[in-house]
């Protein structure tokens, strides 16, 4: 018997739901069936009872499922100081905008040995690395992670901020809202970005002008010629200090910057490393 099976055992178990089951562990419902199957095989007995309702253990099953839950448990200690005395390369992606805005040191000294660091200008281009391997956790915005079989963990949250010309209506305004830019052109960098990204899910009720650049100094410099705002996390706001530009922050509006991975032990590893360095505002 293959040990994945034991993960896939306890899966079927607890949503009493072969498809339901094989939804969450991201394989066919048939395939599911088959490894199923081939743990009753295995045991010699039918382990569960299927009717239309769902499948439910019988009282073998119910004996496999408890000794199955113990053997998860040791296995995943046994991973664990395995992993640790092998001091296994953790490979992390993250934003560039969280290392300028974050980290007091540089990067590799806040992270220490035995971490590698691939950045990426957005949070979709990470999550395609740890969908296929190439990383084993990213930094970036979890606002809109919707994964079902990802593990997260917030860090900090920051507010989005518009940035106009010195001529526009907005300049006079103390606080602004949603309202004060819907009549306003919305440059924003084509997809992937996270920002547009955030735009589309958080202001979908809402019909905007967006227009599409393909990078920030193009974005910039409409905005000096006042024929627009743009909106950008309050971590880039730096870019356009010194630029003769505006930024205030949109009311009621923020993000969420955090750890993502498959795996909750990577999670609390990195999570303890950042809170070891005293990451600035780190969630505590």
């Amino acid at each position: 018997m293959n040990i994945d099976y034991i993960e896939d055992y306890i899966k079927v178990a607890e949503c009493r739901s072969l498809n339901h089951a094989s939804s969450l562990l991201n394989i066919s419902t048939p395939a599911l069936s088959k490894r199923i199957k081939q743990v009753e095989t295995y045991f010699g007995c039918h382990l569960f009872y299927r009717t239309s309702r769902g499948i439910f253990l019988n009282k073998n099953g119910e004996l496999v499922l408890e000794k199955f839950l113990l053997m998860k448990k040791e296995l995943e200690s046994l991973k664990k100081l395995t992993t640790a005395s092998n001091e296994t390369e953790i490979k992390i992606g993250l934003l560039p905008s969280f290392s300028l805005y974050k980290l007091d040191n540089n990067i590799q000294q806040t992270f220490g040995k035995g971490i590698s660091i691939k950045i990426e200008s957005n949070t979709h281009n990470l999550l395609e690395h740890l969908y296929n391997g190439d990383i084993d956790l990213l930094i970036g915005d979890t606002t809109s992670i919707k994964h079902h079989q990802l593990s997260t963990k917030s860090l900090y949250k920051e507010p989005f901020m518009v940035v106009f010309s010195q001529h526009n209506l907005l300049n006079g305004m103390k606080s602004i809202k949603l309202g004060d830019i819907l009549m306003q052109n919305i440059f924003v960098l084509n997809s992937p970005c996270d920002t547009l990204t955030y735009i589309k899910n958080a202001f979908s009720e809402h019909r905007l002008n967006l227009e599409y650049k393909s990078d920030l100094e193009s974005i910039f410099a409409s905005i000096k010629n006042n024929q627009g705002v743009t909106i950008i996390p309050q971590s880039l706001a730096n870019k356009v200090e010194h630029m003769n530009l505006i930024y205030k922050p949109l009311a009621h509006y923020v993000r969420e910057v955090g750890l993502i991975a498959y795996s909750d032990q990577t999670v609390d590893q990195v999570f303890n490393i950042l809170k070891d360095k005293h990451l600035k505002r780190i969630t505590p």
